[in-house]
This record gives C-alpha cells, structure tokens and sequence, in this order.
C-alpha cells in the first residue's frame, strides 16, 4: 500500500487552552499541533450554549482554513428551514456541495479493500489537518472537510496511516465518543456512513459538525429492547440506539457495544448509518444531561449516486436533510423524507434485533 508523508515542522510553543490542563503543543520534533486531554476533561452534561477548549480550537483551526481557502467553496448555506411535520426534519440547500465536492468513490462492496492508488486521508496536505489528538505524529487526526455541509465541518481520521477501509474499529469508536465529550456544545454532531451506505472514500473516517437545530431524535421516544440496548420505532427509519447514561457514563463499555453492533452488521453484510448526538432526558429543560448513539440498519447502495433532491446519507437519518436542488428545497415535504427513509430502511431492524439483544445481553453479564 502507497502511503504519501507527511512532513511540517512548528515552532516550538507550550500554551494552556484554558482554565484546565487542556493543552494545545507546537515542537519542532512533531509534525502537528496536538491537543492534550484525559478523561477530566470530558463533559457528561451541557447546555445549549456551552463551548469548551475543544469547541474553540475546531473553530479556530476551521476559521482558519477557510481564510486560507482550504475549502473547495465558502460554506454559504443561506437557506434552511423546519420541514412542517411531526418529525422536525431541518432542510438545508447547499448547491456549492452538489456542484463543487469531490466525485464519490465508487464502492462495489461491503468488504471492499483499502486502495493506495485511489484518494485516501494519506493524500491530503498538511495544511488540511487542524491538529493531532495522539502523539502528533499525524496517525489520529482532525481534519478539514473540504467540501463542508455545515460550520465547523472536519474529519476525524483514527489510524490513518494504518490505511484501513470505511469499517469502524472499536478504537475509533472510544475516541469519537471521547471527542463529542469534550465539547460543551450540545450542537456538536458525528456520524458514519458505511460502505454501500453513501461513505464516499474507503478509508477510515468520521464526520463531526456543528448544527445549530434542536432535531427529533435528541428526544425521540425509545423502547427498551435489553438493558441497555434501546430501539428508536416511532421515526420512518426505525434503527439502534444506545445511551451512555444506561452505562453510567462509562465510556469504554457504551463505544464497545456500539462496536459490536456496527461489527455485526459489517460481518453480516448490512450497510449503516451512525449518527452522534447530545440528548435530554427531559425534553423541557435546557440541560443536555446524555449521549445517543443511533445505528441504523438499511438495504445496500452501491455506485455512484446522483439524485436530484437529497441523498438518505447519516445526516439526513439523524434529521438533517442536505438539499441539492433549488426546486426540490422549494417544495420538499416531510412525506418526501418519510417516503426516501422508509425506502432505504428496508425493514431491517426486525431482521436483526434478536440477535442483537443476545450481543447486548453478552456483553453486560
């Protein structure tokens, strides 16, 4: 496999990001900001309005690379609007998106090989990645996604020069898990598209961004599947979804469960969507007091696709619908996102719920 190096030098510089021992490092003998934490710094409830060291250096860094046009195109999603209905669907119209990002990779199967000799996270410049969050040798990092869908769009690649395929590992599952704990925002989104299920480069990354909305699933009704597995019926897309506060905040335990489901519906040939998102437990107060992990099962899709209106990718299961055409936005209902979901969705979560409550129940005996 063709990895491409990456090589950039910082000055030395030693800085406190905050009142905590957060701390932002620049040295000559590593080739990337690094940003330092540990379990201190996570933050297991938070409000609206809350930001952290974390939240300030993404936008800093993402500021940054706009300015030095990094991007493909100036974010400018001027139009976004709540799709009438039960669901709160958030429309938004992102023309620059469609016309200006780069082709999607053409993903023939679920257990499609990583590829050297097509574009992978090791081809991307330096002045790309925002910072590291390992040893600042550029293996775990913060990127840009230069084809961005909302404010602070970046990429987290874990394990990049490992050059894995778009499978999740259960690493990249602690450490994502991690990254949306130490934001104080409850805005702050990640997600996951499968192989066959719209991930568009075969190599190892997750999606985090900023969406100022309040979207159904942060307070979505959930029946009690297992203990600690929950399913989300009551929303076209019926899938998983798991809550830290059932593993009393116990990181590691809550990601690898998550793992496990993602890994047997990779092992079992069913593509997925994952999305991230803060929670309440009580829906009229302004404290977000939880952390939801949705995963949802649906039937393959394979090629390249080109729709004239939207694509069911991880954010338009989690509520977020990117538009691509000005007429479709215009006249977009909720029976049009209903209809494109339930399609997608194929039924599958019956399909593997008894034997995802068996992988549930292993896990916490």
């Amino acid at each position: 496999m063709r990895q491409s190096k990456v090589v950039q030098r910082g000055r030395v510089c030693l800085q406190s990001v905050d009142g905590t021992n957060n701390r932002i490092m620049n040295t000559a003998d590593k080739k990337f900001p690094i940003f330092y934490f540990n379990e201190k710094h996570l933050n297991f409830t938070t409000t609206i309005d809350g930001e952290s060291a974390f939240d300030r250096f993404i936008i800093q860094k993402w500021k940054e690379a706009e300015e030095n046009n990094v991007f493909r195109y100036k974010l400018n999603v001027v139009n976004g609007k709540r799709v009438e209905g039960r669901y709160k669907f958030f429309a938004q119209m992102n023309l620059d998106r469609a016309h200006n990002r780069r082709r999607p990779e053409n993903i023939e199967s679920m257990s499609m090989p990583f590829d050297g000799d097509r574009f992978n996270f090791t081809k991307i410049s330096n002045e790309e990645i925002f910072f590291d969050i390992g040893n600042g040798d550029g293996n775990n990092v913060i990127a840009a996604n230069v084809s961005p869908i909302e404010f602070g769009h970046c990429l987290f690649l874990p394990q990049r020069l490992e050059c894995l395929p778009q499978i999740p590992t259960e690493f990249s599952l602690v450490k994502i898990t991690e990254l949306m704990l130490l934001s104080k925002s409850s805005y702050l989104r990640a997600t996951f598209n499968s192989l066959c299920a719209h991930a568009s480069v075969n190599h190892l990354h997750w999606h985090l961004y900023y969406l100022k909305y309040n979207l159904f699933i942060e307070t979505a009704d959930l029946e009690q599947a297992s203990s600690i597995l929950y399913v989300i019926r009551d929303y076209p897309a019926p899938g998983f979804c798991l809550k830290l506060s059932s593993f009393h905040n116990d990181v590691k335990s809550f990601a690898v469960l998550a793992f496990k489901i993602v890994n047997y519906l990779q092992t079992h040939g069913i593509p997925y969507n994952v999305y991230i998102t803060r929670a309440q437990s009580s829906p009229n107060e302004a404290l977000y007091d939880d952390l939801r992990i949705y995963i949802w099962p649906r039937k393959k899709s394979f090629g390249i696709k080109d729709t004239r209106g939207f694509v069911p990718a991880c954010c338009e299961y989690g509520g977020h619908v990117s538009v691509r055409n000005e007429q479709f936005y215009e006249e977009i209902t909720e029976a049009d996102i209903t209809s494109e979901l339930k399609e997608a969705g194929d039924n599958l979560l019956d399909k593997t719920l008894k034997d995802l409550i068996d992988v549930s129940e292993l896990l916490e005996n």
